[in-house]
């Protein structure tokens, strides 16, 4: 169950291990410096092109891309308001992807080359994920957010597998609000839950 705290269970050979890992509120929009709850004009998905780097994605309230025609009009009403959980594990996996984001975590500053959409921000660069009012932007500390957060839920599922005594997972079930919504693959992108057949990875619901 993820949310600021994540309750694990791990179940094997006949024992049951429980554990709460502090994963903190990165995962539920704070912290983030565009970050919000999942509500109406909430960014929710994201897919970026790893040749241009352009972005579509979707927002809560919406069932359109924003490439799709009639976007603006669908979401005239609450506009592109910030980012969710979902969203940002979402663009930092992509952008990880698209070779942005290096392996330890650092936007790569030589991608502004390549794509306007990367802009100095002191000494690092963020991401512009939407222009508008506001802008939504991707910065270094949201990645190391999402970092700290990620290793915090992993770790937790780790410690309780060294326990068990167990090297691998048949499977994984999220549960929460937030854990139902996640797309299981960026989660094994980032490294939030240990290597599992992403078919073995389902939702509990809330």
């Amino acid at each position: 169950d993820v949310g600021t705290n994540a309750e694990i269970v791990l179940g094997g050979g006949g024992r049951l291990l429980a554990a709460s890992s502090p994963t903190g509120p990165a995962f539920e929009g704070a912290q983030i410096s565009c970050g919000q709850r999942a509500t109406a004009g909430a960014i929710e998905r994201v897919r970026i092109d790893p040749e241009t780097l352009e972005p579509r994605f979707k927002v809560v309230g919406c069932e359109l891309w924003s490439d799709d025609p009639g976007f603006e009009e669908e979401v005239g009403v609450h506009g592109v308001t910030g980012i969710c959980g979902t969203g940002m594990i979402e663009v930092v996996a992509e952008l990880f992807l698209a070779g942005v984001i290096l392996p330890g975590g650092r936007i790569d500053k030589r991608m502004a080359k390549k794509s306007g959409r990367l802009k100095p921000e002191g000494r690092t660069h963020s991401y512009v994920l939407h222009e508008g009012a506001p802008d939504v932007r991707v910065t270094q500390n949201d990645v190391r957010a999402i970092q700290l957060a990620k290793a915090a839920l992993y770790a937790g599922a780790r410690l309780l597998m060294e326990q068990l005594e167990i090297q691998s997972l048949d499977r994984i079930r999220l549960a929460g609000a937030f854990g139902s919504h996640i797309d299981v693959k960026y989660a094994m992108v980032l490294g939030m839950i240990p290597d599992c057949a992403l078919e073995r990875v389902s939702s509990a619901g809330n």
